[in-house]
Formats: structure tokens, sequence, C-alpha cells
């Protein structure tokens, strides 16, 4: 019972536990699963603690130990182009889906409230650029600010494979810190059972009645549109590495009910890397640049959702898209999904910037806004999701991975 209850092995079944525990708290018992919420806000302050860190000294770690500039351009190169791709791809099922349902068709917009958009500006391509160089590291760093600390972590790292010799003692601490972290979050998980299990309790007695009313079209859409890139992106990566299906998802459980509990692509990076190096055991060379770069620039559940978005606001307006819009509407939700914010609660934000910057009507934000959560559980999911398998893909490429390392024995901590 006691290994059980604080081995690693049965993590996974322990806050599987939690998670349909907590659904059932939050239907029986709503005031309880209200009150038990800081619980839940406990566990993501443990798992923010570690972002920074896990950014920092594992992306600098698998950069500088690829050791070679003209291999760290082409594996660079490879997994950036992954991830566009597959962001351009979920648009394009967004676009699909939105054929197909229909969610904003005859929608009662009688008891919708506006959406204040005056803290909200158009962005533009420039901007976005501009905006990743940050100032003060330490002060993006304390913002958490990714994308910021990615531009400032690839730029160190890349700076010490070109030193060579001189940078091997910092590339040696930083190794070596990353473990630590490491260790720090198989600390931190011990708890994630009842964190899981508070968020939740707290999420379904608050917004689980909302599913079933007036948005539950858009959600119904939304979710179909994200089971349908994980099908696609995940049946290219088994017909290409030949990986065990079965093993590979099994693998990825602890990475999903993280994702649905607390719907943070950067808080799941640890997780996520642990699922990748020590049960997928893709080498941390790869997984290391991956995975937080993933969790940056790789949000397909992003991307759907925006486009999803457009469309469905349009609908709702009676406003018909030409071809040329559609295409806009691709290339700006691709460029604000790899600059979104890989956060709890990111997309109404950034959505509300989106219909912005297409000239849409911005208020049906206001409902979206109120049970956003219900949809941003899928989305995360497949954000986190889209990583893994693009890490499989790169390393498969680069011949330095198969599947039968798959089938190799976990380590026992």
């Amino acid at each position: 019972m006691t290994n059980f209850l604080f081995s690693k092995k049965y993590l996974a079944y322990r806050v599987a536990i939690g998670f349909v525990l907590g659904i059932a708290a939050g239907l029986l018992f709503k005031e309880f699963s209200i009150w038990v919420k800081p619980a839940g806000t406990l566990f993501m302050n443990l798992i923010k603690m570690l972002i920074v860190p896990v950014i920092f000294f594992s992306l600098t770690s698998g950069i500088a130990a690829i050791g070679d500039v003209q291999k760290l351009k082409r594996i660079g190169g490879k997994v950036v182009l992954i991830y566009v791709i597959m962001t351009v791809v979920a648009c394009i099922v967004g676009i699909g889906v939105v054929s197909i349902f229909h969610p904003g068709a005859n929608f009662d917009t009688s008891n919708m409230k506006a959406y204040d958009p005056k803290n909200l500006k158009a962005i533009s391509f420039s901007a976005f650029l501009f905006n990743m160089v940050p100032t003060n590291i330490i002060n993006a760093m304390a913002k958490q600010d990714i994308l910021q600390m990615i531009f400032f972590t690839v730029l160190f790292a890349v700076s010490i494979v070109y030193v060579g010799e001189k940078g091997k003692k910092v590339v040696e601490m930083c190794e070596s810190v990353a473990q630590i972290i490491y260790k720090m979050l198989d600390i931190v998980m011990l708890y994630s059972p009842i964190g899981v299990f508070a968020l939740m309790a707290n999420t379904t007695a608050v917004y689980g009645p909302q599913l079933f009313g007036a948005l539950a079209k858009f959600v119904v859409t939304d979710y179909v549109g994200c089971l349908l890139i994980w099908a696609l992106l995940s049946g290219i990566t088994y017909l290409y590495t030949k990986v065990d299906y079965i093993k590979m998802c099994k693998s990825m459980i602890p990475i999903w009910v993280n994702t649905i509990a607390t719907n943070s692509s950067a808080g799941t990076i640890p997780i996520t890397l642990d699922c990748v190096t020590n049960k997928l055991h893709v080498p941390m060379s790869i997984a290391s640049f991956s995975v937080p770069l993933g969790a940056t620039i790789n949000l397909t559940g992003a991307a759907l959702y925006k486009t999803i978005l457009a469309f469905f606001v349009a609908e709702i307006y009676g406003l018909d898209m030409t071809w040329s819009q559609t295409i806009m509407i691709i290339t700006i939700s691709t460029i604000m999904s790899i600059a979104a914010p890989g956060i709890p609660g990111g997309g109404i934000v950034t959505g509300a910037i989106f219909l912005n910057l297409m000239g849409l009507p911005m208020d049906m934000m206001g409902p979206i806004a109120g049970m956003y959560r219900l949809i941003d559980m899928s989305h995360t999911t497949v954000n986190v999701s889209g990583d893994v398998l693009g890490t499989l893909l790169v390393a498969k490429n680069e011949k330095i991975w198969d599947a039968s390392m798959v089938d190799q024995p976990q380590t026992e901590e």
C-alpha cells in the first residue's frame, strides 16, 4: 500500500483517481469543491515555481549537448519547421470543423454581454519580433514571459556551443542543476493527485453546467477539432516512426491529466520531459530542446481555437469570409499562436486581439471568457501532445531514436 501511495511507478494511477474523484465531488458537493480550490492553487504555484529553471537549464543543457554548430542549425530548423506545419494544419482543421458544425448558426444573442476592448491594440508581425527580445532578462523571468526567456536561453546556449571547450564547465553546471530541478519535480508531483482533485472539483462545480448552455455547439466544435488534430498528427507519427501506438498513448496519460487539470502548456514542461525521456526514451539532447521550445511556439490548440472563433463570430453576424480573408485568418492565427503565452487563460486576451485584428465584433468574448477554462482543457492537451509527437518525428529523422527504444525498461526512482 505504501508503495502505491508514494512510488513514482504508480503516480499516473494516483493522479487518475484524483481526477475522477474531483469530477464526482464537483457534481455532488459544490460548496466543498469551491472551498477546496486553494489546494489546487497550491499545486499550480508549485508547478509554476519550476517553469523558469526548467526552461533555462534544460534548454541550455540540451542545445549545448548537441555540440556541433551545423548540427544545431539542422536540428533546430527541423524542430521549428515541424511545429509551424502542425500549427498551420490545426488552422485548416478548424476551418473544416466549422464548415461541418456551423456553431454560430441560429445563435441567440439577446443576453450577450459586451466585451470591453479598451485594453486591446492591434499587433503586427514586426512588433511580435521586437517583443521577443527582452530588455531585462531578470524581469522577463520574474514575469514568466516564456517567449523572451526562450530567446535569451537559446542565444546563451548557442554562444556556449560557439566558445567550445571554454564553456564546458557551464554546460556541466547546467546539466547538474537540471537534474536537481527534475528531482524537485518528482517531489512536487507527490502532491499532484491532491492538486488535480482540487482543480477538477472546482472546475466541475463552477463551469460544468455551462457546457450545456448556449455555447455548447462552440465547445463541441472545438473539442472535435482537437480530436481530429490528435488523430491526424499521431497517425502521421505512427506511420513514420512505427512506434507502438498504445504504449505511446499510455506514456502520455500523466501529461493529459495534468493539462486538463492545469490548462498550462508551460507548466507541463517538466512532466512532458519526463514522459519523452524516461518512458519513450528519446535522448535528452533532443527532448530538452524541442519540449521547452514547443511549449512556446507549438500551440496547435490555440491556432485551432482562433480559427474557429473567427468563423463562429462571422457566422453569428451573417458575415461571409472570402478566400483572401480565410488565408489571412490562417496566417494571423499561426503567428499569434506562436507568440501566445502557454499559460492558463492566455487565449481570452489573444482571442480578443485576434478578432480586433480581423475587424470582427468582440462582444462574444464575454460569454467565452466565462467558460474558457472548459475549452482550454482541450487546447492545452493537444498543444503539449504535439510537442511529444514533434520530438519523436525529429528524433527519428535524426536517426538517434527508433520505436524499439520504447520497450526499454523504465528507470525506477
